[in-house]
């Protein structure tokens, strides 16, 4: 992954950096943000529910977020009606500490971009949003299978991406300071590299189809998930339980 001090260096004009490469959208990066939560949540709760009558069922979901940078999309899930115990760490360590400060029921760690800070089999959960298109691609293996030793045998992944195939995504990343060094994957190429990491039940669904609000058109984005032409999209899998 990118260094984190490359990281530690936008902290102070991450948000507003994104704003303005979102600007033409109409919406700020909350809204954005508050999206990508609905449809976690979504993903947790369908976990839960799978697993509901399994061995091992819980009723509380340790969950990841890996990149996990400002926080700024964990208030969205710790205050929501999934029961979760919630961990986050980011290369950036001093965004790690902003995050600590404005999120203290999180608990968050640092690393340095190779090895998780978690023991094997830690999480139920593990999600990633917007992190692998900074990750050289030569070390996506990498950063797969440090997902997959995490999270239990059972436990499920969710990485959410940009889409390269929209031509507004391409437009934000190519003008957005961040997003300066990013090399963007596509969903077919992602669930592959998913596939090679030994998860199973891969689904792929693309969302952000528009920036509207509203129960309506977000009625719209859950009916065109099949369609690959949203803004962004997730790859969820499980990890085999005969590990």
């Amino acid at each position: 992954m990118n260094s984190g001090h490359e990281f530690d260096s936008y902290k102070d004009r991450y948000r507003s950096d994104i704003d303005k490469a979102i600007s033409f959208s109409g919406q700020s990066h909350d809204f954005f943000t508050r999206v990508k939560a609905e449809y976690l949540l979504s993903l947790f709760r369908d976990f839960r529910h799978a697993e509901a009558k399994s061995a091992t069922a819980t009723q509380c979901l340790n969950v990841l977020d890996i990149g996990c940078g400002h926080g700024h999309i964990h208030p969205y899930l710790t205050g929501a009606d999934v029961p979760l115990k919630l961990f986050a760490t980011d290369v950036a360590s001093t965004v790690v500490e902003e995050a600590r400060q404005m999120n203290p029921s999180v608990s968050y760690q640092s690393y340095d971009g190779e090895r998780l800070p978690y023991d094997d089999r830690s999480f139920d959960v593990a999600f990633t949003i917007a992190v692998m298109h900074h990750v050289p691609p030569a070390q996506w293996p990498a950063f797969l299978k440090e997902m997959r030793r995490v999270v239990r045998p059972g436990g499920a992944i969710a990485i959410f991406e940009h889409n390269p195939i929209n031509p507004l995504t391409q437009w934000v990343v190519r003008t957005c300071p961040i997003d300066e060094n990013a090399v963007l994957l596509g969903g077919g190429r992602l669930s592959r590299l998913v596939a090679q990491a030994q998860f199973v039940g891969i689904a792929k669904r693309y969302i952000l189809f528009t920036p509207l609000d509203g129960a309506a058109y977000r009625k719209f984005d859950n009916m065109m998930g099949w369609l690959p032409l949203g803004a962004q999209y997730y790859v969820a899998a499980r990890v085999p339980h005969s590990v």
